[in-house]
């Protein structure tokens, strides 16, 4: 007979932010210390004064991801790089096994990779928070967070939205 012994404290993925320009050397840091950590990183072409070099760069700047158990992701927080963690619900937030893979596959795949962040006058939903569901059109976008005008009962309420909660609506 064999008996399955759930594990009661799992690793899973979950994401973390930095601070600017910091991910790769966390990345190395933690890996170091025996975490397995991924910093998706692109190939990109900069210009400098005097020519032009190809530089990897992280493809989500400001974030790493760490498949760790509850101990391990409050001690990758002591690091001094690493700001905290990507909350969602107010609780750290878990990124399933198939969305890191999904990642690594378009990476494996193609270089051709960009990211952009919401353009004013992109139509969004508010996927989480007080505002789900709300539909609205983003007004200006800094850092992580959206301006978002949302036209409800003949009134327009203006909010401030962390990006993260955004669903860009296709047209």
């Amino acid at each position: 007979m064999n008996i399955i012994q759930e594990d009661i404290n799992p690793k899973t993925w979950r994401a973390f932010h930095t601070k600017a320009r910091h991910e790769k050397a966390i990345a190395e840091r933690l890996q170091e210390q025996g975490l397995e950590v991924y910093c998706p990183v692109i190939e990109t072409k900069v210009k400098w004064s005097d020519r032009h070099k190809k530089i990897k760069k992280p493809l989500f700047n400001g974030y790493i991801f760490a498949k760790v158990t509850e101990q391990e992701r409050i001690e990758v927080l002591q690091d001094p790089s690493v700001t905290q963690s990507v909350l969602y619900l107010g609780k750290p937030g878990m990124i399933r096994d198939e969305e890191i893979e999904a990642i690594k596959f378009i990476l494996d795949e193609t270089q051709d990779v960009e990211m952009k962040p919401l353009q004013p006058g992109t139509k969004v939903k508010v996927s989480s928070g007080l505002l789900k569901g709300a539909l609205g059109e983003v007004i200006s976008f800094s850092g992580t967070k959206a301006r978002v005008r949302i036209a409800s009962l003949q009134l327009e309420l203006i909010a401030t939205v962390n990006a993260g909660k955004l669903e860009k609506l296709l047209s």
